[in-house]
């Protein structure tokens, strides 16, 4: 019976600044990894998949892969490694491999709680009867993720939904001098992980960003109307001009008044 499905390796680690596994060549079994909170990354195929809290990633048996927890956001996993005759089974059924290996299951406490029936049958000492108990822990645990997992493609959705919003709101209070902080808040993330979000996303950071959705109100104010330097600075948010005159410039390369001048012809 245990040849059928059985657990290899178990473990857990409830914080990993710093953790970092490689495989080049893969391992024999598949490799189960839940995120109870944080985040980090898995690395398959030169792929690299985005892992947070409520992500199953599964790794198929001899996929060469890597795992490390965020740098700002450290992951807290736990990981089964688990082998037998209906291994390629279980993971046709949660319709995972190489290519797609997240699966999202937000109860992390429904999840840690399977975990830990799993992890507690090592107190049998590895009998017949413990080995056994433990397999079908395991199937419990896959059960559930079977039962309630959706596209992890849906939380993904929501962050750059976010992003998205934040831009929006740049964009609609160009005359505000709004903060990091705030922007993060906004988001519903922490300063750090939200900076990297939305660099991904634009390849800026929000400031920087904003910044630039700021100039360009700027040239377009100067390139349509007569209004002075100085009231498009406030209109934009600086009420000091000389300072806004310095970050056109250092943006643009022409001072407001040189680049007004040069396309009014």
């Amino acid at each position: 019976m245990l040849g059928q499905l059985h657990v290899t390796h178990i473990g857990a680690f409830p914080s990993a600044p710093h953790h970092y596994v490689e495989r080049k060549e893969g391992v024999p079994q598949a490799i189960l990894i839940y995120c109870l909170k944080g985040r980090g990354f898995l690395e398959l195929d030169d792929s690299i998949f985005p892992v947070g809290q409520g992500h199953v990633a599964i790794i198929p048996p001899g996929i060469p892969h890597s795992y490390y927890a965020d740098a700002d956001d450290p992951w807290s996993i736990f990981w089964i490694h688990f082998d037998g005759k209906q291994t390629m089974l279980v993971l046709q059924s949660l319709e995972v491999d190489a290519c797609k290996p997240l699966l999202y299951v937000p109860d992390t406490e429904m999840m840690h709680q399977a975990f830990e029936e799993v992890y507690a049958c090592l107190n049998y000492h590895y009998s017949d009867a413990g080995l056994l108990s433990m397999t079908g822990e395991l199937i419990r645990l896959l059960s559930k993720i079977k039962l309630h997992h959706g596209n992890p493609r849906r939380k993904h959705q929501a962050v750059e939904d976010r992003i998205m919003d934040s831009i929006d709101f740049m964009e609609r209070h160009l005359d505000m001098p709004v903060s990091l902080e705030n922007l993060a808040a906004r988001a519903g993330q922490s300063v750090s992980y939200y900076r990297k979000l939305f660099k991904r996303r634009t390849s800026l950071p929000p400031m920087a960003f904003f910044i630039q959705l700021k100039i360009r109100k700027a040239c377009e104010l100067l390139d349509q109307t007569n209004q002075s330097v100085k009231a498009i600075a406030e209109e934009l948010g600086y009420e000091d001009p000389y300072y806004f005159s310095r970050l056109f410039k250092k943006t643009q390369g022409y001072s407001p008044t040189h680049y007004r001048n040069s396309i009014k012809g």
